[in-house]
């Protein structure tokens, strides 16, 4: 039986949020990820695909993207970037 549980979700600061919203990860390359992003530190693609902050050659895949990924959230949460949400809830569509 599938448990469904709110939570807590983490959310741009709302003046930040045009600079952190940012296409889908699966409709960009890494090319044009690194691209879109190299002038705006706060865009969500440093999470989202952390390999444009890391060397080209190295696969998307590999454990240190996943590694910087964190890292990037981590720091986005730390410079307030970003928070995690005060009240759980649960969304329905």
């Amino acid at each position: 039986m599938v448990k469904v549980r709110p939570f807590k979700a983490i959310r741009p600061k709302q003046d930040l949020a045009h600079q952190v919203a940012s296409l889908p990860y699966d409709v960009l390359n890494s090319d044009e990820a690194r691209e879109l992003s190299k002038e705006n530190p706060y865009s969500f693609l440093h999470i989202d695909k952390a390999e444009i902050d890391l060397d080209k050659t190295l696969s998307p895949y590999a454990a240190e993207v996943y590694q910087k990924a964190n890292e990037n959230l981590e720091t986005f949460l730390k410079k307030r970037v970003a928070r995690k949400g005060g009240t759980r809830f649960l969304l329905f569509i």
